[in-house]
């Protein structure tokens, strides 16, 4: 109940419906946020029904702004909506994951060569800073049996470091749109986003190549992790399909 509570008046400042405005887009936006946050670091996973009822009566909101939300989750390939029967977390194709994370791997390739090439003094001294700060916070995180949100925020941190040092806003913009679907796939398939020790590695090997200048290791560690990652998300996925 409290949760209920807390999430209800979150919405309503996000909105302005505590002052009496009229629900609009802002506030299908701020029930897409409520959503898209429960999906890549809550507690929706794959074939999860979401009830319309309610979800408007956690957001303390009309069905509209919730309709819209799930409307604009499911053109991004997050849920599932059937006219008259209802919505649903999606169940991704493990061939289709797959496809996706070579794609994803060959945009990230580009953007960490264009970093290891354009970034300047400034964008290293800031880059050190940030995977010092990582670092530190990796020590306290939670372990592999939690679904600690710290391991997303941190990576997309690392990630926009290195986006911004590419200096290629439309490349950066077409990464920074893959990386949502990334952690949904990985939560679906793990339950959280833990950094294992390989994802550390390559990590570091992508740190020691953006700060050499190298672009060639550079792609090839971002590149070469990613596609591990698909191959593994999509045999955990596999695997739960055999399951049930």
């Amino acid at each position: 109940m409290a949760r209920a509570t807390m999430t209800r008046s979150l919405y309503r400042r996000a909105t302005g419906a505590d002052g009496g405005t009229t629900i609009s887009a802002r506030a299908a936006g701020a029930a897409y946020a409520h959503l898209k946050e429960r999906l890549l670091e809550g507690d929706l996973g794959q074939g999860d029904k979401l009830s319309v009822v309610d979800l408007t009566r956690q957001l303390g909101c009309s069905r509209v702004p919730v309709m819209e939300a799930l409307k604009r989750l499911e053109g991004e390939g997050f849920v599932h909506i059937v006219p008259q029967v209802g919505c649903s977390v999606v169940t991704p194709s493990p061939a289709d994951v797959e496809d996706f994370f070579s794609l994803f791997a060959d945009v990230e390739a580009r953007v960490a060569r264009f970093a290891a090439l354009r970034r300047s003094a400034t964008d290293l001294e800031e880059f050190v800073r940030v995977c010092a700060h990582i670092d530190g916070a990796l020590e306290t995180a939670a372990g592999p049996g939690v679904n600690d949100p710290t391991y997303r925020r941190l990576n997309l941190l690392f990630h926009g470091c290195i986006h911004r040092m590419a200096r290629s806003p439309v490349t950066t913009t077409i990464a920074a749109d893959l990386w949502d679907r990334s952690d949904f796939y990985i939560k679906l398939a793990f339950g959280s986003l833990y950094f294992p020790r390989r994802v550390r590695d390559a990590h570091a090997r992508l740190r020691r190549a953006l700060i050499a200048g190298d672009a060639a290791a550079a792609g090839a560690a971002i590149a070469g992790q990613l596609e591990e990652v698909g191959t593994a998300v999509a045999a955990a996925l596999a695997r739960r399909v055999g399951d049930t």
